[in-house]
């Protein structure tokens, strides 16, 4: 027997020219990853387990299980039981973007390290975790553990004991509460751990900021490069900071809008929900946002507005809100990394007699000279081959699962 097969076209994975990888195209690859998974596992109902084609079939739901794994192994679980392996997949593609960035600050991370006894800078990752307390098995979260896969995911779960107190800590409102139209624990939850990893970035760029005044404040007196650098960090003004306030104004005012709109239906004030309509507006704003020099928010996000999908306007509300969060802590690293790059070439250009009577001046430039060859890209990784790395076989996901078909299905693709 020929069983037909509706499932949607797993799309290929390609880089840019750049070397970098579109979000979107991500988060179709993933999607559709899913989807398919769900179709196939849908089509041996009713086939009997004796049948060739059922066996087939099965073997090949297992075979694609197999696959998908890999992508599981590298991220962290759900907290709970997601209503579908497309929406699970697209939470692991967004954890997947986000290590990323990740494994980038890392490198630049480790070879600051070095610096901090010498700039007399505490180490702010060998703390704890300021929103989680103590678990009843122990364990005692810190910082330093989200660095790794297996510590994001020992620290997931120690979330769960006390999520709310997380969310207080961090400010959530509105994430899949009801205030939206969308009321799901087990979604809340996972827009909580993806805040987490924000928060984590957003940590690694205020501790690049400041090695960069510390290093500033350490050779303010030294002669000829002393000054340069310590105006030029003191000086600096990040301008994500205002692009930022904007849109968190803008998010805050859109929600409370949208709260009211469900409230007033709810309370009979009002015959028609507008609240839909208030998400598409406030999604349109964010994305329209002009960036000085750089484009509309909806350019650098890579998202498109217009996608038809299984989910509901909040989820493409947070998942813009979360995007955004995401690219400013990219372009923060840019900004604060960019600080260390400067100073790297004040102090490459200052006499050799500096260097003799100031050995702290050596000891730094040693150390951030590292630092600036990645950030200025004489060291390049491009985010694919990160992707690669963190992923091997990432771009032929999409081959395998369809390699992995039993000739008696007939594949039918869709949209």
């Amino acid at each position: 027997m020929t069983v037909v097969l509706e499932i949607p076209k797993i799309p290929k994975l390609d880089c840019g020219s750049d070397g970098k990888i579109s979000k979107k195209d991500l988060d179709a690859y993933f999607s559709n990853i899913g989807r398919t998974m769900n179709r196939l596992k849908l089509s041996t109902n009713g086939l009997s387990l004796d049948d060739t084609c059922g066996i087939a079939i099965t073997a090949a739901v297992v075979a694609i299980d197999e696959i998908v794994k890999l992508v599981e192994g590298i991220t962290t679980d759900p907290f709970g039981q997601l209503k579908s392996k497309e929406l699970e997949l697209k939470y692991r593609a967004r954890e997947l973007s986000k290590d990323i960035e990740e494994y980038f600050k890392k490198k630049v991370v480790d070879i600051l390290l070095d610096l901090i006894e010498i700039l007399g800078i505490p180490n702010p990752f060998e703390v704890p975790i300021p929103f989680i307390g103590k678990t009843a098995d122990g364990y005692d979260p810190k910082i330093v553990d989200l660095f790794t896969k297996d510590g994001q995911k020992k620290v997931k779960l120690a979330i769960k004991e006390d999520i709310e107190e997380v969310e207080k800590f961090l400010g959530i409102e509105s994430t899949h509460n009801g205030d939206l139209g969308v009321q799901s624990t087990d979604l809340r939850a996972e827009e909580v751990w993806h805040k987490i990893k924000n928060w984590f970035n957003n940590l690694i760029n205020d501790f690049i900021g400041a090695v960069a005044e510390a290093i500033a404040n350490a050779v303010k007196n030294i002669p000829i490069i002393g000054k340069p650098i310590y105006d030029l960090v003191m000086a600096s003004i990040d301008p994500t900071v205002t692009v930022e306030q904007a849109f968190d104004k803008l998010v805050a005012e859109y929600k409370a809008k949208i709260k009211k709109a469900k409230e007033d239906i709810l309370s009979g004030k009002a015959v028609k929900d507008l609240g839909e309509e208030l998400l598409q507006e406030a999604i349109d704003k964010i994305l329209g946002i002009q960036i000085p020099l750089l484009g509309t928010v909806g350019d650098l996000l890579d998202i498109d507005p217009n996608k038809k999908d299984i989910r509901s306007k909040a989820l493409d509300f947070h998942e813009v809100e979360d995007a955004f969060k995401e690219f400013i802590q990219k372009a923060r690293r840019f900004f604060k990394g960019g600080i260390i790059v400067k100073i790297n070439e004040i102090m490459e250009k200052a006499p050799g007699y500096i260097l003799e009577q100031f050995p702290i001046v050596g000891k730094i430039l040693k150390i951030i000279k590292k630092v600036a060859d990645i950030l200025s890209g004489k060291n390049p990784l491009t985010e694919c081959e990160v992707l690669s790395i963190l992923l091997p076989p990432i771009f032929s996901m999409g081959t395998l699962i369809e390699a992995a078909f039993p000739s008696c299905v007939q594949v039918k693709y869709v949209e």
